[in-house]
Formats: C-alpha cells, sequence, structure tokens
C-alpha cells in the first residue's frame, strides 16, 4: 500500500540552479533533503518568488488512474486518462536567511506549504 501511496504522492522539488546544488531533492516536514544537503525551509526561507506555472500530466498517475477507471468500464478508462494525474508546476526563485538563492521547479501543493510556512513566520 505505501508503494500505491508514494505513486500519488508527489514531494519532489527540482533544483534548477543558484547557490545550491542542482538535482532533484525530496521535501518532508518544512526541510529540502537531497544528496548531502539539508535546507530547513520552515525556519531559512525569507523571500519566494513565482517565476512560471504550468499545468503537467504524470503518466504514472494518469495509468494508474486509467486502471481504477476500467472496473467501471469504457467510460471509467477515459475518465481516468482524461483527468488522472493532472497538476500544476510552478517554478520558483527561493531566497534563504544566509543570502543564498536558488530557482526549483515543484508542485503546486509544495509551493502552497513554503507560502503558508513563510507567512506563519512574519
Amino acid at each position: 500500500m505505501d508503494s500505491v501511496k508514494k505513486l500519488f504522492d508527489n514531494n519532489k522539488v527540482k533544483i534548477l540552479g543558484g547557490d545550491i546544488a542542482a538535482g532533484d531533492y525530496e521535501f518532508n516536514g518544512g526541510v529540502l533533503w537531497g544528496g548531502f544537503d539539508q535546507i530547513n525551509l520552515a525556519t531559512d526561507l525569507t523571500k519566494i518568488d513565482v517565476k512560471t506555472e504550468e499545468s503537467a500530466k504524470n503518466i504514472a498517475q494518469t495509468l494508474g488512474w486509467a486502471f481504477a477507471g476500467s472496473l467501471l468500464g469504457p467510460l471509467g478508462i477515459l475518465a481516468g486518462l482524461t483527468l488522472g494525474g493532472n497538476h500544476k508546476q510552478v517554478c520558483v526563485l527561493c531566497e534563504l536567511k544566509d543570502d543564498r538563492k536558488f530557482l526549483a521547479v515543484m508542485d503546486s501543493k509544495i509551493y502552497q506549504q513554503l507560502m503558508a510556512l513563510s507567512m506563519s513566520r512574519a
């Protein structure tokens, strides 16, 4: 069951560049984890600025929803393929307390969590 949950959870953040090593990070509990880096965004994030937003389709999620829809017949498959796996990707510029900056792409739900973290400290 955990593997199914991981299929539908999107806690990945892709660092594109900046003062932090580029690559794939995991966002968990206000902290970015990646390689040997651990960045506590709950305490260190000072500014977050949206650069772009776009809709994206996760193939694994789409196929999972199509499979689930197949239990309801051909219309269920079509609904699963159409509706499943849609989410927004947000590209943001983040600034930290120590003046480091980085550009990252993340799911809109992670962005919302970061905004909530930054507002709760204000």
